[in-house]
């Protein structure tokens, strides 16, 4: 795998050390929440890891802060700085092509892990339900402490392309990932930049030629650590737009169906490809879709919602896919059956049965 142009590079990693765990880690402008971090990986009691950190053209001056305690910290560690802005998705394919692990543990810059046993709990899962290509993990959120559980039951979940279209979505959220080293920088491309979803292509893609997928029932991710003082940014804090014009909103997760359909590939008969599609973008359509055109309601406007909502219509989500005239049928339908009830169920109802909900759509991926 190509490793980008960098502008600044450190590194205390001995030549010859390939250590069971790299941790890859995307940053950008979070320096403070990325210390934080780091310091649940170094009381770890289990140390054959390595940390591996693509910084993206940070511009919060605190480079220097970041590299001082990684010197002192006495983890074995890789810093890049690239010398242009490579988003999220090339971001973290750079700290991926740095690592050297035998497993890759994906990790946001501003999450960490919720206790000192964490790596040597999943090292021991890992081994006992060897071989295992990814594992899932489940999180908290800070600050409240809501339990999100990706997975109920500790084992192997399955694999082939009809289970990596029933499970992509536990890759949504990227810290606790698991991916096998060698497969996942295999895997690069750079064909999906822009979804901000390169996790998502690289666990489905994995599963879907073969490897086997391991759900952990444990909590292991903090999401969302907390610095005194700073806040991040996120689609919640934008100002609301006003006035606000119905128009067409396409988002990142317009393409959230070609990531999956790339990492599913041509490998299945045309038959089980579409059955697997719809597969896909029925849970686009019962969960995903609506989630967010609630959430749009509450943070923007109703207005800005059906603008979102336009943009995930079936010839927009599905272009350059081929679907027979019956799962175009159901894609429409799907379509429109749950852009109504997610543009029109009052978004109180829909806060109080958030959790029931959340639990269902879950459970229901395994069916």
């Amino acid at each position: 795998m190509a490793i980008y142009s960098q502008h600044y590079r450190e590194s205390n990693r001995p030549a010859d050390f390939k250590p069971f765990f790299s941790i890859c880690i995307p940053q950008y402008n979070r320096t403070d929440f990325l210390i934080k971090a780091c310091r649940t990986f170094s009381c770890q009691d289990f140390d054959d890891f390595e940390l591996c950190i693509s910084d993206d053209c940070s511009n919060d001056f605190k480079e220097a802060i970041l590299l001082d305690y990684l010197r002192k910290s006495g983890m074995v560690y890789v810093f890049v700085k690239t010398d242009r802005n490579l988003r999220y998705d090339g971001n973290l394919r750079n700290a991926i092509s740095l690592s050297r692990g035998e497993y890759l543990l994906l990790m946001g810059n501003d999450d960490g892990l919720t206790d000192a046993t964490i790596l040597r709990a999943i090292r021991d899962e890992v081994c006992r339900f060897c071989p295992v290509d990814v594992a899932i993990t489940n999180y908290r959120e800070l600050p409240g402490g809501r339990i999100y559980r990706r997975i109920t039951k500790t084992g192997v979940l399955g694999s082939g392309p009809a289970t990596a279209a029933s499970t992509f979505r536990n890759y949504s959220f990227v810290s606790g990932i698991v991916l096998k080293g060698d497969l996942a920088r295999q895997a690069a491309t750079e064909a999906l930049d822009g979804s901000e979803m390169y996790q998502m292509y690289l666990g489905t893609r994995m599963i879907a030629v073969g490897g086997r997928l391991l759900g952990i029932d444990r909590i292991c991710v903090d999401k969302d650590l907390q610095v005194a003082g700073q806040t991040v940014d996120s689609y919640r804090a934008l100002p609301r737009l006003h006035p606000c014009p119905i128009v067409e909103r396409p988002l990142p997760m317009v393409r959230l169906l070609q990531v999956v359909a790339a990492g599913l590939g041509s490998d299945d008969t045309t038959k089980g490809r579409e059955k697997n599609l719809i597969r896909v973008s029925k849970q686009l359509y019962r969960f995903t879709y609506p989630f967010w055109a609630v959430e749009y309601r509450v943070s923007q406007s109703w207005r800005f919602a059906v603008g979102v909502y336009l943009a995930l219509r079936p010839t927009r989500i599905a272009n350059g896919l081929t679907f027979s005239r019956h799962g175009q049928f159901r894609l429409w339908s799907m379509y429109l059956c749950f852009g109504l009830l997610a543009l029109t169920i009052p978004t109180s109802v829909f806060s109080v049965f958030r959790p029931w909900l959340y639990a269902f759509a879950k459970r229901a991926r395994f069916r």
